[in-house]
């Protein structure tokens, strides 16, 4: 029972451990470069309207956001944004990635709300993204679009899609603005991926599941001996 308990945990942490990103710098622990923005630039402060920038902490970039840590390490950087009310604006753009043929592909990433800490009393929206990918430079294949929750503010939230390649070898990602209210819709990005499998491992609630599979698994293992012992 201990051998294949250990046995699971080294197949799934191999699994996940061998999930090779194919997007450049998509955990921004290179800080402002190998992806493009419709977003203004801004490193220092938000000075209103769509603008983002790549930093530790939401605040105090801009003074009415939460401080929170990046999802990566927890003391690496993130893509912060303050929104924009227009529907398609890029928020994020991969370079061209080159991919294989006929392959399922996975694509994830994740987002938090980071609107607002106790001191913002004004209007708030949800972020709300489109996940889409152009094969070859073709026109964009939106893929799906997810809304984050509003409350509470500062929770990152596992985004993710997939797409097969069909006879396309290269692949362009976006994450793409689909919230036109004028307030609202800021929110902090990280850890952007693109592979063959997910990238995910499993969560506490997912451990605690299998745990008790494993224990049936054992049980029955234990109750066959019994029955075997006897009919000797």
């Amino acid at each position: 029972m201990k051998r294949a308990l250990l046995a699971a945990a080294f197949l799934i942490s191999a699994q996940g451990a061998a999930a090779q990103n194919l997007v450049t710098n998509g955990d921004f622990s290179l800080g402002n470069v190998g992806f493009t923005s419709d977003y203004v630039y801004s490193p220092v402060t938000n000075n209103g309207g769509a603008e983002y920038t790549v930093r530790t902490d939401p605040f105090p970039w801009n003074p009415n956001f939460v401080s929170v840590t990046d999802h990566t390490t927890g003391t690496g950087f993130m893509m912060v944004g303050n929104g924009s009310p227009t529907a398609g604006e890029v928020v994020w753009q991969s370079t061209p990635i080159t991919i294989d043929a006929a392959t399922n592909y996975f694509f994830e990433a994740y987002v938090m709300n980071v609107c607002c800490n106790a001191n913002y009393g004004g209007g708030n929206s949800s972020p709300v993204l489109t996940f889409s990918v152009s094969l070859d430079g073709g026109p964009a294949n939106d893929l799906q679009t997810l809304t984050i929750p509003l409350t509470p503010a500062g929770v990152w939230y596992g985004l993710s899609t997939s797409f097969n390649s069909g006879g396309a070898t290269s692949a362009t990602l976006s994450l793409i603005n689909a919230n036109t209210e004028l307030a609202g819709n800021d929110f902090a990005l990280d850890d952007v991926f693109l592979g063959t499998q997910s990238s995910v491992v499993p969560e506490p609630a997912t451990w605690a599941m299998m745990l008790v599979g494993f224990g049936g698994i054992g049980f029955q293992m234990r109750r066959k001996r019994a029955v075997l012992a006897r009919a000797a």
